[in-house]
């Protein structure tokens, strides 16, 4: 729960905030309601709170000296604050936009609009505070921002927060723990490499395996080298935790290289060869010849078949290479390579059919009968892009999914004259079908749905505008102020005119 400070001069209002928000639902929680700024100031002078919201106009200290001292006071500058006003001023417009505050409110205030707004805040609040107690991965992040961009910009960021030379020589390790046992923690492998002549960046990844970013502090081999201080850092890895696996990719000069080095990684890890065995497994020693094991065929068609079911270009390139490589490294290749091949075909004829293909019509991508290696990866990846292509359209015109934009569709034009059959018609859904779905969906019939959603937008109009209610009503598409009346009562219990002087009476003002 994050806890919310008001400060209002109107008792009202205040009793308001009290007893109208729910606060509890959305993550907060109303610890303090007082008069002006410099009884906030003294609340928070003995505890801080996480969000504030502040009237612009009060005796005393003002909302915008409130703030103003706020921002100016290191403790307590970051925390969320809202500006709620009965004026729009321009002035304290550019006050907010300065301040960063996040927001500006005008009364009244409407209930649904304060709850949506407090989901909002919590959502950007566990995001900061998910952040800030994840300083220690921030190496994490920078590598991250280095693998995807791979600019100059990110490298210098990353050879910064590691201390190293610019030029300094690198490579990456990965100690992988055997499956159902525990790993080394990275306090563990940062105490256990302390003293060692090369450089090195701990981080964690999310499976729990520890990476590291390992350079020379000499460059151009002087003195002790890249490779005998890394050869000393995994000896003593190895020799602390025996059951680990332990990754050593190639090398590059300046971080220069950051992604080849991590695809390196993934592939030894990837090998059935090295896959689960413990030991110190470097990226140079890898095209030792392995015995061909169904599991470790499986899992590269496996992840071949889940490429192409994202659709996704490069991955089912990388994915294609990586089997044909494993196959090409087995004893035989040709019998490893049928049974390999029989298995990603059915797979990916199981995709196609739940997506709607006719079994009844083979695909023209049906993998051949390949007899020989030498054009296997360029055959397979064209095949299983085709594939790709044709399970997304098949997939992008189900009905559910043509539903669903159907149903986007209609909250973005409810003010416009909409009839059923017309989307139905538009979407290319039966208008029976679509009626049903349609309130499987969204929990009301077509029609209802629309009237809830111009009856919202009625109430906001009512509240916020001085239109008249025959305006009103043929801006939201209805045919007749009546209608509208009769729609707007059956869903408020009262007619729009007592909502208008009803809720200015009882909302927050």
């Amino acid at each position: 729960m994050y806890n919310v400070l008001v400060v209002d001069d109107e008792p009202f209002m205040l009793e308001g905030w009290r007893t109208m928000v729910d606060w509890e639902s959305h993550g907060f929680r109303l610890c303090w309601a007082v008069s002006d700024g410099r009884e906030a100031l003294e609340v928070m002078e003995r505890e801080v709170p996480d969000l504030v919201f502040t009237d612009l106009q009060m005796p005393v200290m003002d909302g915008l000296e409130l703030i103003r001292q706020m921002k100016q006071s290191q403790g307590l500058k970051e925390i969320k604050t809202v500006i709620v006003s009965g004026y729009s001023r321009f002035d304290a417009a550019q006050f907010a936009i300065r301040h960063q505050i996040e927001q500006y409110l005008l009364k009244p205030l409407i209930e649904e609009e304060i709850h949506e707004l407090l989901d909002s805040l919590r959502l950007d609040m566990d995001q900061r505070n998910s952040m800030e107690a994840s300083a220690s991965e921030s190496l994490s992040i920078l590598f991250a921002r280095a693998l995807q961009e791979e600019s100059e910009e990110a490298r210098i960021a990353l050879t910064s927060r590691l201390g190293c030379l610019p030029e300094a020589t690198g490579r990456l390790i990965v100690l992988d723990a055997k499956a159902g046992k525990p790993g080394p923690t990275m306090e563990e492998v940062e105490a256990e490499l302390s003293g060692l002549p090369a450089g090195f960046g701990c981080m964690e990844e999310p499976s729990g395996s520890i990476g590291l970013l390992v350079w020379s502090p000499q460059q151009d081999g002087q003195e002790e080298g890249l490779d005998a201080g890394i050869r000393r850092m995994v000896e003593r890895l190895s020799g602390r935790w025996p059951s680990c696996s332990i990754y050593v990719s190639g090398e590059t000069r300046g971080w220069r290289h950051l992604r080849q080095l991590n695809t390196q990684l993934q592939e030894l890890r990837s090998r059935g060869l090295y896959k689960g065995r413990a030991g110190v497994f470097w990226y140079e020693h890898r095209d030792e010849q392995t015995h061909w094991r169904w599991e470790d065929a499986a899992s590269r068609a496996e992840a071949l078949l889940a490429a192409v079911e994202r659709n996704n270009f490069s991955a089912i390139e990388q994915a294609a290479t990586a089997l044909v490589e494993f196959v090409e490294g087995t004893h035989k290749p040709a019998s490893s390579l049928t049974a390999t091949l029989s298995y990603l075909q059915g797979g990916l004829l199981r995709a196609y059919h739940k997506a709607g293909g006719d079994p009844a019509n083979p695909p023209e991508w049906i993998l051949p009968p390949y007899g020989l290696l030498g054009n296997v990866r360029e055959q397979l990846s064209a095949a299983c892009l085709q594939a790709a292509g044709q399970i997304d359209e098949l997939n992008s015109k189900r009905p559910e999914g043509r539903l669903q934009e159907a149903v986007a569709f209609v909250t973005d034009h409810y003010r416009e004259k909409l009839q059923l059959k017309d989307l139905a018609e538009l979407f290319r859904l039966n208008p029976v079908y679509m009626g049903q779905q349609f309130k499987r969906v969204t929990g009301y019939c077509f029609n209802d749905y629309m009237h809830l959603l111009r009856i919202k937008e009625a109430k906001k109009l009512l509240l916020r505008t001085d239109l008249k209610v025959s305006t009103i009503a043929n801006e939201l598409g209805y045919h007749s102020t009546e209608y509208f009346g009769s729609v707007f009562k059956s869903l408020t219990k009262v007619s729009p005119s007592a909502y208008k002087s009803n809720q200015k009476g009882d909302c927050l003002e």
